[in-house]
């Protein structure tokens, strides 16, 4: 019980690495991005709140699929 345990965990795991590490990579390139936009704003230029939200929202949303999709179907192939 306690092997088929650890191997459930050890799985679990070794399923998840990738998709953490490409989860980190995203929020970086995804903040550097916006980085970008901020600093090329013209000075005299505001934003409403929701174009600095539609940054974030639309892979946001891509993102919560795909965690929601990892967590239905889990580590099954």
């Amino acid at each position: 019980m306690a092997q088929s345990l650890r191997t459930s965990v050890t799985d679990a795991v070794r399923n998840a690495v990738p998709f953490l590490v490409i989860t980190g990579l995203w929020v970086v390139v995804m903040l550097a991005i916006y980085g970008v936009f901020l600093a090329t704003k013209p000075a005299d230029i505001t934003y409403s709140p929701w174009v600095h939200a539609s940054v974030f929202a639309v892979p946001g949303v891509g993102f919560l699929g795909h965690a929601l999709q990892q967590a239905l179907v889990g580590g099954r192939n």
